[in-house]
């Protein structure tokens, strides 16, 4: 079962342990989802904070899937 975080920074610690960072995109927010080896945290942010996100760590060499 995934568990869901509610603040940027927290996630962050996540993802920078991440096996690889998911993206769903949906009409009014944009959820990221850090694939850890036994759960997945995921956050639900707006786009233009995504993109950002996404950004940053494409430039770190992580996985991006996106659907």
């Amino acid at each position: 079962m995934p568990k869901e975080v509610f603040l940027v920074e927290l996630w962050r610690i996540y993802a920078d342990a991440a096996e690889e960072i998911r993206v769903k995109r949906y009409k009014d927010y944009v959820k990221l989802k850090a694939r850890l080896k036994h759960y997945i945290y995921t956050i639900r942010v707006p786009s233009d904070v995504a993109d950002q996100l996404i950004k940053e760590y494409k430039s770190k060499n992580k996985t991006i899937n996106e659907y």
